[in-house]
């Protein structure tokens, strides 16, 4: 999934070599969404949502934002480095 903002969303985009697989699974408190986010396809984390929304397309906006908050995050405590690194 690309994890560039909706028009309506505020988050700068990720870069292209960035992206998300969504899934979810239920719970006994609800659904779990979670997302793994990659890096030209390699997995550098998951971000995961519980309880608070039910609906999907909610949870992947929110895991979004999540996801692209977590790659500046990542990308500030590094030093400029290629995606294959």
């Amino acid at each position: 999934m690309d994890i560039s903002p909706a028009r309506d969303v505020i988050d700068p985009p990720a870069a292209p070599d960035w992206s998300m697989e969504v899934d979810s699974e239920r719970t006994i408190d609800g659904i779990l969404y979670f997302a793994d986010v990659k890096r030209a396809g390699k997995l550098m984390c998951r971000v995961a949502l519980a309880g608070t929304v039910s609906d999907e397309a909610e949870a992947r906006r929110v895991l979004a934002s999540k996801a692209r908050a977590w790659i500046d995050e990542y990308l500030a405590r590094r030093p400029v480095s290629s995606p294959s690194e």
